[in-house]
């Protein structure tokens, strides 16, 4: 139960850090890049999870 909001939790920050690159500092790639970063969290959850 743990593990699951701890990627919970990284996948909510990487969203908001994608939401703050790409709107605040006008750098839509570095907010590209957290939302990869995010589907990876939520692709190594699955991982560990079998």
């Amino acid at each position: 139960m743990g593990n699951i909001i701890v990627a919970l939790f990284a996948i909510l920050l990487c969203l908001i850090n994608a939401i703050v690159w790409t709107f605040v500092s006008d750098m839509p790639l570095a907010g590209v890049g957290w939302v990869l970063a995010a589907a990876f969290c939520f692709y190594l959850q699955k991982w560990s999870q079998n």
